[in-house]
This record gives structure tokens, C-alpha cells and sequence, in this order.
């Protein structure tokens, strides 16, 4: 189903974008630990695709690749180079993985809608777009008054940036060592509600 479809419900969007939205601090360092294990993994992929990625097509794997390319330009600072095999498998197996069906269907479709939406002013889909050109693209979907555009290019671009920061190897040149509760041997309550006094 595209979005762009007049006969779609409009509820498919929101609830992706409503599914993305709701990551969450815990959610991230989960992922990370989760991200660690899955770039470790070894196993049958699909060509052109990295070992153990299962959950998204070559087409998708191009359009998050190339959206790394614009959202997380690490090259020449301090921060961690990127590959595209790790960021695709932490986005396959920590992310995807752990999404509902209907959710990663939805995603799907959005991904698919985001390649095609600049075909009318670049004539050219999202994976084949210059720097400039994608970084344009971004900023207009990111502006857009359509609440579709907004989300997605919000919710891809968190999508990115998440399996990307999983990697507990990128914290140092930031300054962060970690979850303290780890560091300090803190018992993990879950969800528990804090102290009232």
C-alpha cells in the first residue's frame, strides 16, 4: 500500500510515526546492547545485503544507508566512522527485529515513500540523490506541512541515529561511559515509580 494512496488509512502513518516517537532512553540502551550482539552475529543474507539483516529489502537498505550518509556526517571529527554493514545490522536486529508486524509493514511502506518523494522535483529517488540534493530533501520533508513528511523524515532519521549510537564504541567521544546503573551496581527496577518522599 503507498502512502500517497487517497484509499489508505490515514492512521497508518501515525501509528509508525506514533511506533517511532515512542523510543525512549531505556529503549536506546537495549538497543545498544542488542546492537552489539547482533553485529557480532554471522549468517545467511540476502546479496548485497550484510550477514543477519532479515528485516528490510536491498531498496531499504540503500535508502537508510544513503540517509546515514547525510544525517550522521562523522568524517573529519572526533566522533566514531560508521559502516554501512554495522548501522544496517544494529537497524535490522536491535529495530526492526523487535517491531510489530503491522508496524514494520507500515514502516515498509514509508521507507518505500520516502525513496519515491523526490522524484517530482529531482526526478530521482531518496538512494540516488547528491548530498545536497538529499540534505534539501530532508529539510523540505522535515518542514513539510504534510504530517506524513514531517514524521517520516523524523522517524527515519531517529531510526539512523539510534543504531548508530547503540554502538556502545561511539560513547567515548562524547563523554558518556555508559548507564550508570551499570557502573555503579544499581539494581534495575524497570518501570518503577519513584519515591514519593
Amino acid at each position: 500500500m503507498r502512502f500517497d494512496d487517497p484509499n489508505r488509512p490515514a492512521a497508518d502513518v501515525t501509528t509508525v510515526v506514533a511506533a517511532i516517537g515512542r523510543l525512549q532512553r531505556r529503549d536506546f540502551l537495549r538497543f545498544a546492547a542488542a546492537g552489539a550482539a547482533v553485529t557480532s552475529l554471522a549468517g545467511t543474507a540476502r546479496a548485497a545485503l550484510p550477514d543477519g539483516v532479515k528485516f528490510m529489502s536491498e531498496p531499504e537498505a540503500a535508502v537508510f544507508t544513503r540517509l546515514a550518509q547525510v544525517v550522521l556526517p562523522v568524517s573529519g571529527s572526533k566522533l566514531v566512522p560508521w559502516t554501512p554493514d554495522g548501522l544496517l545490522q544494529t537497524l535490522d536486529g536491535a529495530l526492526l527485529a523487535g517491531m510489530e508486524p503491522h508496524i514494520l509493514a507500515g514502516l515498509k511502506g514509508g521507507v518505500k515513500y520516502f525513496d519515491e518523494g523526490p522524484m517530482a522535483t529531482y526526478k530521482k529517488r531518496f538512494a540516488e540523490l547528491t548530498d545536497a540534493e538529499a540534505t534539501q530533501f530532508c529539510d523540505a520533508w522535515g518542514n513539510s506541512a504534510e504530517p506524513p513528511q514531517r514524521g517520516l523524515a523524523m522517524g527515519l532519521k531517529k531510526l539512523v541515529q539510534l543504531s548508530y549510537w547503540a554502538n556502545p564504541g561511539t560513547w567515548a567521544a562524547v563523554g558518556y561511559d555508559g548507564p550508570m546503573t551499570q557502573r555503579l551496581g544499581i539494581k534495575r527496577l524497570g518501570n518503577a515509580p519513584l519515591p514519593t518522599r
